[in-house]
C-alpha cells in the first residue's frame, strides 16, 4: 500500500495533515477542505483487501442512511493512487480516548451513551440496517456536543439484500464486544446490535470484562470468549449493578430473531431521576468546569489584587498616622514630668525651701530623690517624707548608718548584711524601673519604625540631654 504523506492533496481539493488511526481494512487521515476551510475524515482502503469491497459496502450503507441524525455522511469518495477513498465529515474522537483520559465514566455519563445509542440503533434498524461491529473505538464524541455519533459501517449488512440464511457463516465483529451467534457463526440480526452494545456498557461500568484475562495470541481466544458468554448468565454479569443494566441484559438475551425490539422501553430503563436526554457528558462537563474555574480564578485574582493593594495603602496611612500620634503622646508625657522635675529640684520657691530645716537639708533632699528617680538598680532604705522631718542636730548615729547604707548599691552590698528594705520602698522602686524600661523601649520602638521620616522625637531627645547635661 502506498501511504499518502502530510500535504499531498485528494480530489485537488482535500489537503491531508496527519493520520489518525489505522486498522485491518485501512487507515484514517485528518484532512481539510482547500476552499471551504473545513475539517474531514479521509478514510482509505488497504489495496491488501480491496477483494473485500468493504469501503464500497461502507458508501452504500452511508448512502441508504442519509439524513438519519448522529450517523457520517459521504462528502466525497473515488480512488486515488489505486486505491479506494471516501471522504467524511469530522465528528470527534473515539470514547476509548475520553475514557484513558479521565480513567473511568461517570454513571449518569454511561446511561446517556446508552441512551443515546439505543436512540441511532433504532434509527439505523428502522431502515434494516445491522452495524455488526459496536465498540467504543467507533462511537466519537465531541468535547463542544452533547451527541454521540455512531462510525464505520464497514461491515454493517443490509437486511433487505440478503434473506438466505446460511447454516454457518465465519466470525464476524470483534471479539470483546461480539454477540453470542457472531461466535457461534449464525447470522446476525437487530437484537445483536443490542447485545454488543450492554457489553460496551458493562465495561464503562466495571472498567473490564470477565473475559478480557483471555490471551490475544490463544488460538481458541475467539471459541473460549464465545463460551464464557453462553454460560455467565445475566444475573452472573451484572452482579452488584445497578437494576436498569440487569433488566437490559435480561430483556435482550431474551429476545429472538424474529423479535422486534422495544427501543422505548429499554432507552426508559437509562432515562432516571435529573438524567435528560442529550445531557451533557463526562468530558463536557470537565470542558466547562475547567473553562469556568479559569474564568473565576482569573476574577478572584484582580479582586484580590485590588483589594491587597487598597489595604496596603490604608494600612500604610494608618500606620502613618498612628506612629505620629504616638510620638507626639510620648513627647507630650516625656516633656510634662521633666518640667515638674526640673522645677522642684533646681528653682525651688521660697515655700519649698521653708519645708527644709536648711539648705544642707534640702540639698540631700535633692540628691536623694535625684538618686531615686533617674537610677536603677538602688534600694532606698527609708522614705522620703521620713527623711524630711528630721534636722541635722536630732539624727542619731544608728540613722546616719541607715542613711549611708541607703546609697549603696544593692549590687555591692553584703549579702549577708541584715539591713531589709521596706515593701513599700521596692514597689515605688519597682514601678519606677518598669517606666523607665517602657521609655527606653518605645523609643527605640519608633526611633525603628520612623526612620525614613521626619523624626518628632529628636525634639523630645534634645530636651531630655539637655536635661541631663
Amino acid at each position: 500500500m502506498q501511504d499518502f504523506q502530510p500535504g499531498d492533496v485528494i480530489a485537488q481539493e482535500y489537503l491531508i495533515v496527519t493520520m489518525l488511526a489505522q486498522g485491518s481494512f485501512g487507515k484514517v487521515y485528518l484532512g481539510k477542505s482547500q476552499t471551504k476551510n473545513m475539517n474531514v475524515a479521509i478514510k482509505v482502503e488497504k489495496s491488501e483487501v480491496s477483494y473485500f469491497n468493504s469501503l464500497i459496502r461502507e458508501i452504500e450503507i452511508l448512502k441508504i442512511l442519509e439524513g438519519v441524525p448522529n450517523i457520517p455522511r459521504v462528502i466525497w469518495s473515488g480512488q486515488e493512487k489505486g486505491m479506494k477513498i471516501m471522504i467524511q465529515n469530522l465528528l470527534g474522537k473515539d470514547l476509548i480516548h475520553y475514557q484513558k483520559k479521565m480513567k473511568k465514566f461517570s454513571f449518569e455519563c454511561v446511561c446517556n451513551i446508552a441512551y443515546q445509542m439505543i436512540g441511532i440503533l433504532e434509527s439505523i434498524h428502522n431502515k434494516n440496517i445491522i452495524h455488526r461491529d459496536l465498540k467504543p473505538e467507533n462511537i466519537l464524541g465531541a468535547s463542544q456536543s452533547d451527541n454521540i455519533c455512531l462510525i464505520d459501517f464497514g461491515i454493517a449488512k443490509n437486511l433487505e439484500s440478503n434473506k438466505k440464511n446460511k447454516e454457518k457463516i465465519s466470525f464476524i465483529g470483534t471479539t470483546r464486544y461480539a454477540s453470542i451467534a457472531a461466535h457461534l457463526g449464525k447470522e446476525q440480526n437487530k437484537k445483536d446490535d443490542l447485545e454488543s452494545l450492554g457489553y460496551i456498557i458493562l465495561y464503562f461500568i466495571n472498567g473490564s470484562l470477565p473475559w478480557m484475562n483471555i490471551e490475544k495470541d490463544d488460538n481458541e481466544r475467539i471459541e473460549k470468549i464465545g463460551l464464557l458468554k453462553q454460560d455467565m448468565s445475566p444475573e452472573e454479569l451484572c452482579e452488584n449493578l445497578p437494576k436498569s443494566i440487569f433488566k437490559y441484559m435480561k430483556y435482550v438475551k431474551g429476545l429472538s430473531a424474529k423479535m422486534k425490539p422495544n427501543y422505548s422501553q429499554l432507552k426508559e430503563l437509562f432515562k432516571i431521576v435529573n438524567i435528560q436526554p442529550n445531557m451533557p457528558f463526562d468530558w463536557n462537563q470537565r470542558a466547562k468546569a475547567n473553562r469556568k474555574m479559569t474564568s473565576n480564578k482569573s476574577i478572584k485574582t484582580s479582586k484580590s489584587a485590588k483589594v491587597f493593594s487598597k489595604s496596603k495603602s490604608q494600612f500604610r496611612k494608618t500606620q502613618n498616622n498612628n506612629s505620629q500620634e504616638s510620638s507626639q503622646n510620648l513627647i507630650q508625657q516625656r516633656q510634662t514630668p521633666i518640667k515638674k522635675q526640673y522645677k522642684t529640684f533646681f528653682q525651688p520657691d521660697s515655700q519649698d525651701k521653708s519645708n527644709y530645716h536648711s539648705s544642707d537639708d534640702f540639698q540631700q533632699e535633692h540628691s536623694l530623690s535625684d538618686e531615686k528617680k533617674s537610677k536603677v538598680g538602688y534600694s532606698i532604705s527609708y522614705e522620703p517624707s521620713k527623711f524630711s522631718r528630721y534636722s541635722q542636730h536630732n539624727k542619731s548615729p544608728i540613722q546616719q548608718q541607715q542613711k549611708d547604707k541607703a546609697r549603696v548599691s544593692t549590687l555591692d552590698a553584703n549579702p549577708q548584711d541584715p539591713f531589709i528594705m521596706p515593701l513599700k520602698s521596692e514597689q515605688q522602686l519597682q514601678e519606677s524601673e518598669n517606666q523607665d524600661l517602657a521609655i527606653k523601649y518605645n523609643l527605640l520602638f519608633y526611633k525603628s519604625i520612623l526612620y525614613n521620616y521626619k523624626n518628632p522625637i529628636q525634639d523630645f531627645k534634645s530636651i531630655h540631654y539637655n536635661f541631663l547635661d
